[in-house]
This record gives C-alpha cells, sequence and structure tokens, in this order.
C-alpha cells in the first residue's frame, strides 16, 4: 500500500511538472507567435522586395533581362545625370517649404482648436483632417479639377469676377506653387492632429504657473507650450518630410510631371525609368538611392530634436 500511494504521488507531481513546463514554453513562444504574422508580412513585402532591388540596382536589367554585372555603374549613370540631380532637389524643395507650411499652420490650428469649446472643436478637428483621410487620387483629382486652366472651377470664378485666369498647371512657376499648396493640404490635418494631442497633455498647471507670473498669450506660448511640442513637432516633422520626399500620387495625378519637367520629383522619375522605359537597373539604383536619402534625413531629425526612443 505505501509503494502505491508513493507511486501515485509520483505520478501526480510529474504531471504537475510536465503541465508547468508545458505552459511555461507555451508562455515563451507566444510572443513570438503573436508577431509572427508581423514579421512575416514585413519579410514578404518589405525584406525581400528591398533585397532584390538592391540586386537588380547592380545588374544592366531592361525588361527585367539581366544581361550583364554592372556594379555601381547604374548608381553612377543615375547621380550623374542632370536631370535626376534637378529632380531631387524639386523634390527636396516642395518637401521642405511643404513641411514649414504644414507645422506653422498644424500648430496654429491646434491652438484655435484647443481653446475651442463644445462641439465646434470637434467638427473642426473632423473638417481639418478629412484632407489626411482622403484617397490621394481622389483629391489629387479634384484638386485637378479645380485648377484647369480652362475648364477649371477657380478660373471659372475668377473670369466671372473680371479678372484674368491664372495658369495654375501649365505655367512652370506657378504649377510648382500649386504642387505645394495641394501637397501641403492633404498632410495639415495630421500635424494638427499631433499638436493638439501635444496640447492636451500640458499640465494646466504649468499655465496657471506663467500667468501667476506675469506672462503674457505670446510668452505662454514661446516659452511654455512650444518646448513641450518637440515630440510631437519631431514626429510631425519625420512623417510629413518622408511622406512628401516619396510622394508620387498626387504628383503625378496632378501634373504628371509637368508641364515639361517642372514638377518631375524624383519619385515620378523612378517610376518612369521602371515603367515607362522598363530600365529596371537604373530604377533599383535610383530607388535605393532615395532609400538611403530617407534613412540619412530621418536620423538628421532625430538628432536634431534628440528625441529619445
Amino acid at each position: 500500500m505505501p509503494s502505491a500511494f508513493v507511486y501515485k504521488e509520483a505520478v501526480v507531481i510529474i504531471t504537475e511538472n510536465q503541465k508547468h513546463k508545458g505552459k511555461a514554453y507555451i508562455e515563451k513562444i507566444l510572443p513570438y507567435l503573436l508577431s509572427a504574422p508581423a514579421m512575416i508580412f514585413i519579410v514578404v513585402f518589405l525584406l525581400m522586395p528591398l533585397i532584390y532591388c538592391l540586386y537588380c540596382s547592380f545588374w544592366r536589367c531592361d525588361y527585367m533581362n539581366f544581361t550583364k554585372y554592372v556594379g555601381l555603374q547604374n548608381y553612377a549613370d543615375v547621380l550623374g545625370n542632370s536631370q535626376t540631380l534637378e529632380s531631387i532637389g524639386l523634390s527636396f524643395f516642395i518637401s521642405l517649404i511643404s513641411l514649414v507650411l504644414a507645422l506653422v499652420s498644424g500648430v496654429l490650428l491646434a491652438l484655435w482648436i484647443n481653446t475651442a469649446e463644445g462641439r465646434s472643436a470637434y467638427i473642426l478637428e473632423i473638417m481639418i483632417l478629412i484632407p489626411w483621410t482622403t484617397s490621394q487620387v481622389v483629391a489629387a483629382m479634384l484638386w485637378k479639377w479645380l485648377l484647369k486652366d480652362d475648364t477649371g472651377l477657380l478660373n471659372y470664378l475668377l473670369a466671372k469676377c473680371g479678372m484674368e485666369k491664372v495658369p495654375f498647371l501649365s505655367d512652370k512657376n506657378i504649377v510648382v506653387i500649386s504642387l505645394i499648396g495641394v501637397i501641403t493640404w492633404r498632410v495639415i490635418g495630421y500635424v494638427m492632429v499631433q499638436m493638439l494631442a501635444g496640447l492636451k497633455a500640458i499640465p494646466k498647471e504649468y499655465d496657471e504657473a506663467a500667468m501667476i507670473d506675469g506672462a503674457n498669450k505670446w510668452q505662454l506660448f514661446w516659452l511654455v507650450r512650444l518646448p513641450q511640442l518637440k515630440t510631437p513637432m519631431a514626429i510631425s516633422a519625420i512623417i510629413v518630410a518622408l511622406s512628401n520626399l516619396n510622394n508620387l500620387t498626387v504628383p503625378m495625378t496632378l501634373t504628371g510631371g509637368g508641364p515639361g519637367h517642372a514638377t518631375t520629383v524624383i519619385a515620378i522619375m523612378a517610376y518612369r525609368e521602371s515603367f515607362s522605359y522598363y530600365h529596371f537597373g537604373e530604377a533599383s539604383a535610383l530607388s535605393i538611392a532615395l532609400c538611403l536619402i530617407n534613412f540619412i534625413l530621418t536620423i538628421m531629425y532625430v538628432k536634431a530634436v534628440k528625441y529619445e526612443l
């Protein structure tokens, strides 16, 4: 009897140990199982295409035929092309101007909405956020309809007021301004939400203490609120700058890169090299160069604002 009892106790202990081990093993691998779908998605749709693009950039690849290994020659051809350098400069110019306008407008709108009360604040926030959530193709098509030289709504209204029509999309200088305006209009809502979230997170005690010390509204904003907005401004700057720099949809839909090469940004040039001329080697080199530019810009932004991840 004692031996049978001891045997049963041993079986129970072994069973419990196995259960604990199994539970511990499941708890150990559970995070990997939960993150596996996202990791598979990243590897299949981001990492593998990036590696393949890097591979293509070292080959003479026309119409997807790898005819000759050229090393860094594709990079030399692309970066030595004056049109490529002009496109890169134009992309930086449009991205920078749009970023500054979006940040200033987003902060001002956030300050305005932050002081609004009742439903009006929510209505304003929704209206300003709509461009960010709207399809880029749809938004660009609507703006193209508004800005057309002959049949556009804006020029129709100008003609009705006895004013001359403005070549929003046909003049080489004005079309750049039009493109900057549309891109800025699209991202203002995102910046506004980020700034508004930052303002809501500032403790009211800071404002009260500053007002007790005699700070006016300008000093309250410049010395108290603006330093607290460093993190949302950094996040907005990174997202907006990279979004503008890599934006293909809006320039392609609104202007198609024209007139001439006036709005041929780097994304349009890479697209044409790939799907118009089928020079996949040069297009891959251009895409990798753009990827490196994005990486460098991100590091510069993070270092500039000393944002801690």
